[in-house]
C-alpha cells in the first residue's frame, strides 16, 4: 500500500464528501482506565485483575499500568489536548476497583475514586467535551475473582456488575448521556483463556463468559431504562470489536468459515441482543448445553436490547476454508473460534500495510464491507444508529523511533493514510450506503499500556514520554490532519 505524504486529499479535495457527516456528529478520542490512569494504590483504590498480573519483574521491560500515562494526575492535561485537537467529545472508562475497591454489591464506595471522575467530567463539561463512560473496559476487581472466579460466575458477576452501574448512574448521571455497558468482552474472554485462567479454560467457561458479558448488559441497560433515562435523558448500549473476515476465493468452504468467523466475534454477542437469538455455529462449537440463555434471561435480554450498536474495528483478514482441530489447537486459537485466518491472498500479496504485531493491517475496504454487514443484519430494520467507538493504527517499530520520526516523520504518515483511509470509509458509508453513523473515536488519546505487549504498540494521537517522570506529552501531526479532514466532513 502507498503511503501518501498527503493522505487527508483523500477527503478535503473530495467536494462530494463536503458535509456528509451530521451536524451532531461526535468526534473523539478514547481510552481506558488501566491503560491511563496509573496511580494503581493510591487515594482508596482497590487491586485489579491486571494489577495482580502485570505489576511483576516480568512485566518490566514492556511497561505496565502502574505509573502508565499518569493520567490519574495529569487529567487536566489530557482535557487541554483534547481541545486542542477539536473533539467535541471523549470516550474514557471508569476503574471499577477504584470507586468500589472490592467490587461488590454490598462493599463500600471509595469516595475519593468518585471524587477523580467527578473533576474529570465537570472539566470535560466546561470545555464543551460530551463524555462518554464505559462502565466496564475489561478491569475487573480482583477481590471478586477470587471470591467466585469473577465471570465464570454468571448469577454473581450480573448482581455485582449491576450494583456497580447503579452507582455510576447514581453519582454521574446527572451530567453523563452516554454510557457504554462493556467493552469488547471477546477481547476480554481472550484475555483470560490465554492469562487469567489459561490453566483451567474449556469452551463450557467460554460459554459462561458469553452468557455473563450479555446478561450484565442486560441487567445495565434494563435498570437505567427503568430508574434513570426517565429523568436524565441519556443513552446507553454495548461496544463489539470485530476484525473483518472475507474468504480468500469463492469456494465453498472459505466462505463457511467467513461466516463462522465474523460469528463469532461479532454475531455471538451481536445476535442475542439486536435479533433474539444465538447463531447456529455457536451453538454447533460450544452445544446446546452451554450456549443458551433460559426463558426469563431471555425475556431481560430482549427487553433491554441496546440503544445503538457501538463497533470497534481495526482490521481485516481472509478466512481460508481451513479449521484447526480443538485438540491441535492452542488456548487462544480455541478462544478465537478456530477458522484459519490469513494475511496473505492466493498470489502471496498482502492484505494491506501492517502495523506493530500485525494490529492491525491497513484494509480499508475490509471496513466498508463490516459496515454494509452491520447495517444489513443489525440496523437497516430497527433505525438504531451505529458508532465507530475504536479505530486506529500503532506504526510497526515506532516505540524504537525518535520523537521526531513518531511524530512529524514515516510513522506518523502511516498513522495518518490509515485514518484517512477509514474515515473516508465512513463518509462514503453515510453518502452512498445510507448508514447512520453518529460518531468516530480514535484509539488512542495518548500512547499507553496496551495490556499484555505494554507501552510497545503506539496507538495514541499523542506520543507520552514514559522514561520521564513527568510523562509529557507531545501531539502527533495526526490531529491536526484530522481535524481539518472533520472540519471538511461535519455538517456546519
Amino acid at each position: 500500500m502507498t503511503i501518501d505524504n498527503k493522505p487527508e486529499t483523500l477527503i478535503t479535495q473530495d467536494e462530494s464528501l463536503r458535509g456528509v457527516l451530521p451536524k451532531d456528529f461526535w468526534y473523539a478520542a478514547a481510552t481506558a482506565a488501566y491503560q491511563i490512569e496509573g496511580a494503581w494504590n493510591e487515594d482508596g483504590k482497590g487491586v485489579g485483575i491486571w494489577d495482580e498480573l502485570m505489576n511483576k519483574p516480568e512485566w518490566d521491560a514492556t511497561g505496565n499500568g502502574m505509573i502508565a500515562c499518569d493520567s490519574y494526575h495529569l487529567w487536566k492535561e489530557d482535557i487541554a489536548l483534547i481541545k486542542s485537537y477539536g473533539m467535541n467529545s471523549y470516550r474514557f472508562s471508569i476503574s471499577w476497583s477504584r470507586v468500589k475497591p472490592k467490587g461488590g454489591a454490598d462493599d463500600e464506595v471509595n469516595e475519593k475514586g468518585i471524587e477523580y471522575y467527578n473533576n474529570l467530567i465537570n472539566g470535560l463539561l466546561a470545555e464543551g467535551i460530551t463524555p462518554w463512560i464505559t462502565i466496564f473496559h475489561w478491569d475487573t476487581p480482583a477481590e471478586l475473582d477470587h471470591r467466585y472466579e469473577g465471570f465464570a460466575d454468571t448469577e454473581q458477576i450480573v448482581r455485582d456488575f449491576t450494583s456497580y452501574a447503579n452507582l455510576l448512574f447514581e453519582r454521574f448521571g446527572d451530567r453523563v448521556k452516554n454510557w457504554i455497558t462493556y467493552n469488547e468482552p471477546l477481547v476480554y474472554t481472550g484475555y483470560n483463556a490465554q492469562f487469567f485462567k489459561r490453566d483451567v479454560w474449556t469452551d463450557a467457561l467460554q460459554a459462561k463468559y458469553t452468557r455473563s458479558a450479555i446478561l450484565c448488559h442486560a441487567h445495565a441497560v434494563n435498570l437505567y431504562h427503568k430508574q434513570f433515562a426517565p429523568t436524565q435523558g441519556g443513552q446507553i448500549g454495548i461496544v463489539l470489536n470485530i476484525d473483518w473476515v472475507t474468504p480468500i476465493d469463492d469456494s465453498h468452504e472459505a466462505r463457511a468459515a467467513a461466516q463462522a468467523s465474523n460469528d463469532f466475534m461479532l454475531g455471538q454477542y451481536a445476535d442475542p441482543i439486536y435479533l433474539g437469538f444465538i447463531p447456529q455455529t455457536l451453538i454447533d462449537r460450544f452445544g446446546a448445553d452451554h450456549m443458551y440463555f433460559t426463558p426469563e434471561e431471555w425475556r431481560v435480554i430482549n427487553e433491554a436490547g441496546s440503544d445503538f450498536f457501538g463497533l470497534n474495528h481495526y482490521s481485516t483478514a481472509y478466512a481460508t476454508g481451513k479449521w484447526l482441530k480443538p485438540e491441535e489447537a492452542t488456548v487462544l486459537q480455541r478462544a478465537e473460534g478456530l477458522q484459519e485466518r490469513v494475511k496473505e491472498d492466493k498470489n502471496g500479496k498482502v492484505i494491506g500495510n501492517r502495523g506493530q504485531y500485525g494490529h492491525p493491517y491497513d484494509v480499508p475496504w475490509g471496513f466498508r464491507e463490516l459496515l454494509r454487514h452491520i447495517h444489513a443484519r443489525y440496523l437497516r430494520r430497527s433505525g438504531l444508529r451505529l458508532y465507530i467507538t475504536e479505530n486506529g493504527f500503532a506504526a510497526d517499530q515506532e516505540f524504537k523511533m525518535t520523537r521526531e520520526e513518531a511524530c512529524h516523520g514515516d510513522a506518523n504518515r502511516q498513522q495518518q493514510t490509515y485514518y484517512a483511509n477509514y474515515i473516508r470509509e465512513v463518509a462514503q458509508a453515510v453518502r452512498d450506503d445510507g448508514i447512520d453513523i453518529g460518531g468516530y473515536m480514535c484509539w488512542s488519546l495518548l500512547d499507553n499500556c496496551e495490556w499484555t505487549t505494554g507501552m510497545v504498540p503506539r496507538f495514541g494521537l499523542t506520543a507520552v514520554d514514559f522514561e520521564s517522570p513527568k510523562r509529557t506529552r507531545y501531539p502527533k501531526d495526526t490531529v491536526w490532519m484530522l481535524r481539518r479532514v472533520m472540519d471538511h466532513l461535519i455538517k456546519q
